[in-house]
């Protein structure tokens, strides 16, 4: 397998209100890790905001929004929801699948369910998010949401 090596830069300190949420959401029994995909494409748009429902709303007991950019680039709270959870979903934009690709890069034992949310609706969506309107992005985001309530965390 090929790999792509990076380094990303340390820094010192971290974000209060990251650790806080982490600290708040760091619950027994673990709650169910949720990654997304953070593209600035429409994909990646309705993705991140089916993960806000998921997370924030329709099953906001049994799981955790994890933070991509946090939990990729520190090894602090947001990491550590992800390290203990009993499962980690990753609602993908598209095939490319960068939120588990780049947790797994730095949780190299980590095997989330991966969910292609482009999959879960009917139309194409461009690149550019200027190019759709709000209502679809809350429709299909609602309908990725939904399924994966239904079938990752409900099951």
């Amino acid at each position: 397998m090929e790999y792509e090596t990076i380094q990303i830069r340390k820094i010192e300190g971290a974000c209060g209100l990251c650790e806080e949420y982490s600290e708040k959401n760091s619950t027994s029994p673990p709650k169910i890790a949720i990654l997304s995909c953070e593209g600035a494409c429409a994909r990646g748009e309705v993705s991140r905001r089916a993960a806000n429902l998921v997370a924030h709303s329709l099953a906001k007991e049994e799981t955790v929004r994890i933070c991509l950019g946090g939990a990729f680039t520190k090894n602090t709270g947001q990491r550590n929801l992800v390290r203990r959870a009993e499962r980690c979903l990753a609602i993908e934009g598209c095939f490319v699948s960068c939120a588990s690709r780049m947790m797994q890069g730095v949780l190299p034992d980590l095997n989330p369910e991966v969910i292609l949310a482009d999959t879960l609706y009917e139309e194409s969506l461009p690149f550019g998010i200027d190019e759709v309107s709000d209502e679809t992005f809350s429709a299909y985001a609602r309908q990725v949401a939904e399924k994966v309530v239904t079938k990752y965390v409900h099951k």
